[in-house]
């Protein structure tokens, strides 16, 4: 219950005009909210509530940029990155001869080819390519014999290519992965 500010006798809360004297109290109650001095906020606080705020901006650009677009080169051509991509290929697949003609099969991931294997897989991806090896082509002992790699551009506009045991390098303009029925390089 509370108590009118006029005659101090207890109404029901949701009353707008005091059943006792009549009171207004929707109006007293305007009256005391005008009345009540509004607290200024001071110009030290203002300025850490805006630096705040700009910290936290720029601390979400930063996560952004470095964690969320990919590693990209700008000052690489088109050309630059294709032609690293197509070393990166050309690097994997003689790792990936040398390794068949040791062990009489194709490794079932890129691992145990070593370091020139991994070299020439961040090399590509400083190019703007990613690298994807599939064995394939598995027999009785589960073993590849077969395999593909292709090359992925991270941005638009760049060729996709394909190489697999015979060595031949094909590509695309296509928004795909190249195959091996596409036009060779």
């Amino acid at each position: 219950m509370y108590r009118c500010p006029e005659c101090e006798g207890e109404i029901n809360q949701a009353s707008e005009i005091c059943p006792r004297c009549g009171a207004d109290l929707a109006l007293l109650a305007e009256a005391a909210l005008a009345a009540e001095p509004s607290k200024p906020r001071s110009t030290p606080r203002l300025l850490l509530i805006w630096v705040w705020v700009i910290v936290v901006i720029a601390g979400g650009i930063y996560l952004f940029v470095w964690y969320v677009l990919p590693e990209y080169s700008a000052t690489e051509s088109p050309q630059q990155a294709e032609v690293r991509a197509i070393d990166a290929l050309r690097a994997v697949q003689s790792s990936l001869t040398r390794y068949a003609a040791a062990e009489g099969h194709f490794p079932e991931s890129l691992e145990p080819l070593g370091e020139q294997a991994k070299t020439a897989a961040q090399s590509a991806l400083r190019g703007g390519y990613t690298l994807q090896y599939v064995p394939g082509g598995t027999v009785n002992g589960g073993t590849a014999h077969t395999y593909s790699l292709t090359a992925r551009p991270t941005r638009y506009s760049l060729l996709n290519f394909y190489i697999d045991q015979t060595g031949t390098i094909h590509m695309t303009h296509e928004n795909r992965a190249a195959l091996p029925t596409d036009p060779t390089l």
